[in-house]
C-alpha cells in the first residue's frame, strides 16, 4: 500500500541495502537523536510515558527547519493540503 501511493504520487522509491548505515545516514542520526533526547529516559507510568511522548512529537513537528525552508514538518503539510485542494 505504502509503494502504491508513492507511485500515485510520482515519487520513486530507493531501498538501502539492510545493515548499511552510511547509505542511510539521516534516519540513523534521527534513530539517534530520539534515543538521545526521548527513549532513553525513564518514566514513572504509562500515562508519564504517553504524555511525555505527544509532547516531543508535537514540538518535533512544529519546529522550523533549514532543510525545509525554515518552516516545520506541519507548515508544510499544510501547504501541500492547500496546493492538492
Amino acid at each position: 500500500m505504502f509503494e502504491q501511493k508513492l507511485e500515485e504520487k510520482g515519487i520513486k522509491y530507493i531501498k538501502t541495502r539492510p545493515y548499511s548505515p552510511w547509505q542511510n545516514g539521516k534516519v540513523e542520526r534521527s534513530h539517534r537523536e530520539d534515543g538521545r533526547k526521548f527513549y532513553n529516559r525513564v518514566f514513572k507510568s504509562l500515562d508519564s510515558l504517553v504524555k511525555a511522548h505527544k509532547r516531543y512529537i508535537s514540538r518535533g513537528n512544529n519546529v522550523a527547519r533549514c532543510v525545509l525552508n525554515f518552516k516545520s514538518p506541519n507548515q508544510i503539510v499544510q501547504q501541500h493540503l492547500l496546493q492538492s485542494a
